[in-house]
């Protein structure tokens, strides 16, 4: 029970201790900016904060002023594994992708891009997201990532770490809502994200019908004479041949659900699997990879390609500046020790003094 006097201690609260600090193993990540980008590469940030929810902080706001360690420091306090930071120069748009708090980052050239506006304008039916669908993490999909080279080893282990392991034998289907592809090109080491919808709708159904039976959505009846013209018609006393198949893909999109999805697809039912595009279109060129936080050896580079022995003079500069910076923090740990314990003993010598004076009064 809370206390009657004093400060009312709360013995309930809204926020699990698990968000809070990422105990729980769950990868975390910020989508940022930093200095002045483009005003449609702002509404891609947003777009993409959407497509890695549940787990990302959706409502970030930066400041130009804000430098990577604010970042990290932040990260550090919530359990932040990894983060997108885009920057622009006069070159183009870059993208870095980093994991926290040690590395590696892979540094992108931001080729191309669309938003979601534009490809629901070029779809028939766009289907939009809703609350529940973000309430669980994508569907991470990787295509040609089978090469053995160390850039694509680091790729594909940097983006599977990003997103929480899927267990196929206890999964549930109705939380796999979502599908985020990236798609491997190895002629010019590009990567093309695609974000979609996941829709399972029943088969042997006509649109009228289905929207019936899964929307509960009552169509128009106005000039029909009869309940056939509903179920195989158009409405205006013309059959379509093809109603029972229509919108539902080749037979490859059957399949049979092996458990409940929702309440209106039960288990054993025979349904098409369909995706529609959500958006954003990215194109990514894999430019360069750093073993550190935007330092470090240089792992790889799209452009720079060096002999044995220059590369080995690379890594031996870099092993050379981490055991500087290394013997500099531990430099600095112990002057803040040193200054710490000499603080502490003159507070003593303070409370000794104090005491003392309190003795003599008393006598």
């Amino acid at each position: 029970m809370p206390q009657k006097r004093g400060r009312r201690r709360k013995t309930r609260t809204h926020v699990r201790a698990v968000e809070e600090g990422g105990s729980d193993g769950v990868p975390r990540s910020f989508v940022v900016r930093r200095g002045a980008v483009p005003h449609g590469v702002k509404a891609l940030i947003g777009e993409l904060r959407q497509a890695f929810m549940p787990h990302t902080a959706a409502h970030l706001r930066e400041r130009r002023s804000n430098s990577l360690k604010d970042f990290e420091a932040v990260a550090g306090k919530l359990g932040v594994t990894h983060m997108w930071m885009f920057s622009a120069t006069d070159w183009g748009v870059y993208a870095r992708m980093i994991r926290l708090p040690r590395g590696p980052t892979l540094t992108f050239r931001l080729q191309e891009y669309s938003l979601s506006a534009d490809i629901k304008a070029l779809q028939r039916r766009p289907a939009s997201l809703v609350s529940d669908d973000l309430r669980e993490p994508p569907l991470l999909v990787l295509n040609h990532f089978s090469a053995e080279l160390p850039h694509v080893r680091i790729a594909r282990a940097a983006l599977e770490n990003m997103f929480p392991k899927i267990d196929v034998r206890t999964c549930v289907l109705s939380r796999i809502r979502r599908v985020l592809l990236v798609d491997y090109d190895d002629e010019n080491t590009r990567l093309h994200f695609r974000h979609y919808k996941i829709l399972i709708q029943p088969v042997g159904l006509s649109r009228t019908v289905r929207k019936l039976v899964v929307r509960h959505k009552v169509p128009k009846l106005t000039g029909m004479s009869d309940i056939s013209e509903l179920v195989n018609g158009d409405g205006d006393g013309h059959f379509l041949e093809s109603s029972e198949s229509e919108g539902e893909g080749p037979q490859e999109a059957h399949v049979t659900l092996p458990q409940n999805v929702g309440k209106k697809r039960k288990q054993g039912g025979r349904n098409t699997i369909k995706l529609v595009e959500e958006g954003p279109r990215l194109s990514l060129d894999l430019v360069k990879i750093e073993d550190g936080v935007c330092a470090g050896e240089v792992l790889f580079h799209s452009r720079i390609h060096l002999d044995d022995a220059n590369a080995e003079q690379k890594a031996a500069e870099a092993r050379e500046k981490r055991k500087i910076k290394e013997t500099r923090r531990a430099l600095q740990e112990k002057a803040v020790h040193e200054k710490k314990q000499h603080a502490e003993e003159k507070q003593e010598k303070k409370r000794k003094r104090r005491e003392a004076r309190e003795r003599e009064r008393d006598q």
